[in-house]
């Protein structure tokens, strides 16, 4: 994750100036060099960073589809995965930069909208009735697709869902220097109180790099509990 020193993480609220464009290239050069074939983003993430905003483009159908995972391409060997628990993310093509993707749905999701996944050739998984089970949706993902190692990318949500079940082993923070300051903008892990099972998680610092442009490269284990 790339966040502002104060820990705020949506950069398109930090302007356009070139000396901020700047910052922002060291996000795509750290996630080259980690090298974790498969990433995973929370819906927001994805339809404002990878899809453009794009809508979902379906009719209705006189047909019904069980709630069965569909496999489109087990054998890829990149996936860009999703979680969009409603089905509101809209596909043109079943890649993602490349990569096989994959969509992280619940069982409350539209017939048409699992049609549409199908005929564009996106896989999908259920992990959840009404709200997504991220430890079911890891399960599958491994199960059905061989993976075993994600990359963790955001937002704020997710990545506080993930931090909050313990599917955290290490963290890889880009902190560049800016000074967001805006109370209301997403920081780098978010738990609702009503679902936070314990305090604070501790890390363990292995790693600083001073990259260009004054951003710092911090790499962090989870500690484990003593």
């Amino acid at each position: 994750m790339m966040s502002s020193v104060d820990g705020k993480i949506l950069s398109d609220k930090w302007g356009n100036k070139p000396e901020i464009r700047k910052l922002l290239t060291n996000f795509e050069d750290a996630h080259e060099k980690i090298g974790i074939k498969s990433w995973i983003v929370g819906r927001t993430t994805m339809e404002k960073d990878f899809t453009k905003g794009a809508k979902p483009r379906f009719s209705k159908i006189n047909y019904k589809l069980d709630r069965k995972d569909f496999v489109a391409d087990a054998k890829a060997k990149s996936f860009a995965i999703a979680i969009d628990g409603k089905g509101k993310l809209g596909w043109r093509e079943p890649t993602m930069l490349g990569e096989h993707v994959i969509s992280i749905l619940t069982e409350g999701v539209k017939d048409s909208y699992l049609a549409y996944l199908r005929k564009i050739g996106v896989s999908y998984i259920f992990a959840g009735k009404k709200t997504v089970d991220i430890g079911l949706a890891l399960r599958k993902l491994y199960s059905l697709f061989g993976i075993k190692v994600l990359m963790l990318e955001g937002g704020g949500g997710i990545n506080g869902s993930f931090l909050n079940e313990g599917y955290i082993d290490e963290f890889n923070h880009l902190l560049v220097p800016i000074a967001d300051g805006t109370i209301e903008t997403t920081s780098v892990f978010e738990i609702e109180k009503k679902v936070k099972k314990t305090g604070a998680t501790l890390l363990k610092l292995k790693e600083i790099k001073r990259l260009k442009n004054d951003v710092l490269w911090l790499k962090y284990k989870i500690a484990k509990p003593s």
